[in-house]
């Protein structure tokens, strides 16, 4: 069996209407590559070409979310107990609960999906999937080896409903390949000594061997019994079926699962049959939990993971039990990709060579985080979407976090300043790139490091930031100096964070840059600052900054201090370069910098405000005007950038171009919809930061 790692990624196709190579999407109209004008309002919403996507959508995605919607037909797997310690499923219609949060992206499509399913016209949101009476048939794919009826590469395993070497109906090798050529996604090639069990809540039986689909067990544990230890065997579980309560092994010990012998031969959990709907485990612990020991050549991919004792208004909620995967072992090689978790968290801790890809995480939530009269709330319970500590060699790529640290549909579940879409805590070799970062509790991306070189050799590059109230933070926690060494943030778009207020705290913090040794932080967007009274753009801090370059970044619209400098005595060797910071109204204090210029070079940076041109800088609170500026920093080539003609874009104007919606809510529903087998590549962070960044940066 051959696992490919290459991670660079490929041009992905473009779903929607169909079109000839060559031929311009909607979307790339919208962005004006090879396509005609932009159309805005004054208030920078795209009017003309929305028609037209709204027309092209009809044949393309859903864009519902991965949701517990009421009336969901789920598949629930109860066990019997036997004195031969086997069990049986049964299958049952309807879910425990009706008021989840989790859309129809999990079920299977029906004539009543979207809200106006059957009344013959295909309504933006609704396609040929979601919606198939009111919107025309779905082409079929191109007839290749995933979907030709044939065992093209002798494995035994026919088409993309069985063989593990097809990324979806779309491929077209059964072989395994590099990822750039299986749309960005990892498959897999059996091994001569594989095993394959098969595991199905509505066809199958305990008694069986689960070697087939047709002989399937019912029950993850049976399931998990039959693989192997240190072997490189596949456990699949059925699509559209649901288990609901049971676990992948009936103690510690058994949930602890088992290993793959090698990197290239991992033990494989994946998913299988005619379905494109994850097969869904409703669970109240972790799916998988090493419990401190070593587990490692493991691959969980495809799955459905919901703490259903958070579902609100379920008969069993508590608001409190769940989960989704926990390493905190010595264990190598572990990959997360793919996978829908809804009420759960990714802990990875002291393991080594982790990728987390591609995979939707929202709502990670705890009861008991409210604390009445403090905005900060109540530090006893800390969830996030992920907790990372002390990893060496992290991949977090082309992931959705949304939502992730509070629940705003749970009273008790408050935003606080301890919960994050993203906490990473010391770790080296670490990469975030192409993730949509989106509404959390309180910082995107939290990093905290307690040591000199504590978190080292990072790259967050290409993400999307939204709301929130903090986009990333490298820094907080310690004080101890260079904590974080060798950092490049790059390319980048942070979008009205602060606008929701969380916490309540009037926070509008886009980036800051603490105790940091050799860090890079370039051609990051940064736009749509809301008015809040604390507001800044990038922020340098803390008692150790050397070596540190900001460059080339473009800041528009930031309300104050859109770069903002609190001077230690003991740095040395920044620069910050090239950058554009522009305002859109009466905004004054475009930089603040407070304490010494020995340790700078600002060189080339391009500046202009509404405000009067005595009050653009502020320096130990003195407002200055460009020429003093000036003079007191060193910057002698200090431009007036004069007036900015940009057009307002953000996530709220992309639900309304590719017609799912008006605000970032509608569009968030649609990016969770993702996965390899409902692809759409609109709804990614490349297509979101493309369709923004040309509003300002043509």
């Amino acid at each position: 069996m051959r696992v490919s790692r290459v991670v660079e990624k490929s041009g992905y196709p473009v779903r929607g209407v169909e079109r000839e190579v060559g031929d311009v999407s909607p979307l790339q109209q919208i962005m004006g590559i090879r396509g005609p004008a932009h159309v805005f309002s004054s208030q920078g919403r795209a009017l003309g070409v929305v028609a037209v996507l709204l027309v092209a959508g009809c044949s393309g995605s859903g864009m519902s979310g991965e949701s517990d919607t009421s009336g969901e037909v789920t598949a629930t797997a109860t066990a019997t107990a036997t004195t031969t310690a086997t069990a049986t499923a049964t299958t049952t219609a309807g879910s425990d609960s009706d008021t989840s949060s989790e859309t129809s992206a999990e079920t299977e499509s029906s004539e009543t999906s979207g809200p106006g399913c059957g009344d013959g016209i295909c309504d933006a949101g609704e396609s040929c999937e979601t919606c198939p009476g009111d919107c025309e048939p779905c082409d079929d794919p191109p007839v290749g080896e995933c979907n030709d009826g044939i065992d093209n590469d002798g494995d035994g395993l026919v088409d993309w409903q069985y063989d593990v070497g097809c990324w979806s109906s779309q491929d077209g090798t059964e072989a395994s390949a590099p990822r750039d050529l299986e749309n960005g996604y990892t498959t897999f090639d059996l091994s001569p000594d594989s095993l394959v069990i098969y595991v199905s809540s509505s066809e199958g039986d305990d008694a069986n061997d689960g070697l087939t689909p047709e002989t399937a067990v019912a029950t993850p544990k049976r399931g998990a019994d039959l693989v192997r230890d240190g072997s490189p065997d596949f456990l699949l579980f059925k699509r559209g079926d649901t288990w609901r309560g049971l676990d992948i092994g009936d103690t510690s010990v058994e949930r602890r699962f088992k290993s793959g012998p090698d990197p290239d031969h991992p033990l494989v959990i994946y998913s299988y049959g005619d379905s494109t709907v994850r097969p869904r485990l409703e669970i109240d612990k972790a799916f998988v939990d090493d419990d401190g020991h070593d587990r490692s050549n493991l691959a969980i991919v495809g799955l459905a993971l919901v703490s259903y004792p958070k579902i609100p208004g379920d008969a069993e909620f508590n608001g409190a039990d769940g989960g989704a995967t926990r390493f905190v072992g010595t264990g190598k090689n572990i990959l997360m990709e793919d996978n829908y978790v809804e009420y759960g968290e990714f802990i990875v801790q002291n393991v080594s060579e982790v990728e987390v890809r591609k995979n939707v995480i929202y709502r990670s939530y705890h009861v008991g985080t409210c604390k009445p009269g403090d905005p900060n709330g109540d530090p006893t319970y800390r969830p996030s979407g992920i907790f990372a500590g002390s990893v060496s060699g992290l991949l977090i790529e082309g992931n959705v976090f949304d939502e992730n640290g509070w629940n705003p549909d749970v009273a008790e579940a408050c935003a606080t300043i301890y919960n994050h879409d993203l906490y990473l805590s010391g770790n080296s070799g670490l990469t975030v790139r192409d993730n949509l970062i989106l509404r959390a509790s309180s910082i995107g991306i939290k990093m905290s490091s307690s040591g000199p070189g504590g978190s080292s050799d990072i790259l967050i590059s290409e993400n999307l930031f939204a709301e929130g109230e903090i986009g990333l933070s490298m820094g907080g926690n310690a004080d101890t100096e260079y904590r974080f060494t060798d950092a490049v943030v790059r390319d980048n778009i942070f979008t009205d964070i602060g606008r929701s207020q969380p916490t309540g705290r009037g926070l509008t913090w886009y980036i800051d840059i603490i105790d940091n040794d050799g860090s890079e932080v370039r051609d990051n967007l940064l736009v749509n600052q809301p008015d809040l009274p604390n507001p800044y753009g990038i922020h340098l801090a803390g008692g150790s900054n050397r070596d540190v370059v900001v460059e080339d970044n473009a800041i528009f619209g930031l309300q104050r201090r859109a770069i903002l400098v609190d001077a230690g005595n003991a740095w040395s060797t920044l620069r910050i370069a090239g950058n554009t910071v522009t305002a859109d109204a009466d905004q004054s204090c475009l930089v603040d910098h407070e304490g010494s210029f020995g340790a700078f070079d600002y060189d080339a940076n391009e500046y202009f405000s509404p405000a009067s041109p005595d009050t653009w800088f502020c320096v130990d609170g003195a407002q200055l005007g460009i020429a003093a500026w000036s003079a007191a920093s060193g910057e002698a080539n200090a431009a007036d950038a004069g007036p900015v003609d940009v057009e307002l874009r953000n996530l709220d104007t992309y639900a309304q171009v590719l017609g799912v919606g008006t605000t970032i809510a509608d569009f968030a529903e649609a990016a969770r919809a993702q996965s390899r087998h409902t692809y759409d590549d609109e709804t990614t962070a490349a297509s979101a930061s493309a369709y923004i960044r040309a509003g300002y940066l043509p």
